[in-house]
């Protein structure tokens, strides 16, 4: 595969991805994700450091596109992307997320599907897509949730709520907030580098095999908020910078 969105560098067992994208917030599109799977998959089971370039890992997705789209083709973006965060729960390696500007949405759950996160101290967190009248769809919900519990998930999912690293590092969502995010990032994938391959792999797969059921849920109510009117209220309010009057019913 060409790669068009990332850039790749490989060193001592290392795969460095960056995120590289004309607009500087590196927005998350299917082509994007496709390229990153390719890149992780070929590696040669490589240790992963999986970064972004610009001024964000990644804002999230293009709100402009989920103005259009029906159900189906929601529910089909969803599953794309769960098996495409699902692979990277999977990948035999640990892939480390270094974070920085702002990890929104898809973006979050991007950096939520790999086993690491190390976080720039300026860096921005949140899911907040009910503003917007739907829910996350690549296993945001899911994976929050286990590492927050449901309480303080519920919280900063149900309200869209956004925030800064130190916080992140608090409820136990990244594992380090340093000033230079990438060279901590190295630091850790270097040392996972020199661990015995085959238990690191038993090991990731004990810590990350997970349940489908609720999974392929969320995919569903995702797909079935994009029949709502709330949606085009949503997305509309966003794009127009006002308020959303969102129904009561």
């Amino acid at each position: 595969m060409e790669y068009k969105e990332i850039k790749i560098k490989d060193s001592n067992g290392v795969r460095t991805i960056t995120i590289s994208r004309q607009n500087p917030l590196n927005p998350i599109t299917m082509d994007l994700l496709s390229e990153i799977q390719d890149a992780v998959r070929n590696s040669g089971e490589s240790i992963i450091v999986l970064t972004g370039a610009g001024k964000a890992f990644s804002a999230g997705a293009d709100i402009r596109g989920f103005l259009d789209i029906d159900s189906r083709t929601a529910y089909s973006f969803a599953m794309k992307g769960h098996e495409i965060m699902n692979f990277f729960s999977s990948y035999p390696r640990p892939i480390i997320a270094a974070i920085h500007g702002f990890a929104l949405g898809g973006g979050f759950e991007l950096a939520l599907s790999c086993d690491i996160r190390v976080a720039h101290p300026s860096t921005q967190f949140g899911l907040p897509e009910i503003k917007l009248g739907i829910l996350p769809g690549f296993g945001g919900t899911q994976r929050l949730t286990e590492l927050v519990g449901e309480t303080r998930a519920m919280d900063l999912i149900g309200r869209g709520l956004q925030f800064n690293a130190e916080n992140a590092l608090k409820m136990g969502i990244v594992n380090y907030v340093e000033e230079n995010y990438l060279d901590k990032a190295m630091e850790i994938a270097a040392d996972y580098s020199a661990k015995p391959r085959q238990s690191l792999k038993f090991i990731k797969h004990l810590v990350r095999s997970l349940p489908d059921e609720r999974y392929n849920l969320e995919a569903e109510y995702f797909a079935r908020s994009f029949d709502h009117p709330d949606r085009k209220e949503g997305v509309s309010a966003f794009l127009e910078k006002r308020p959303a009057n969102f129904s009561k019913k």
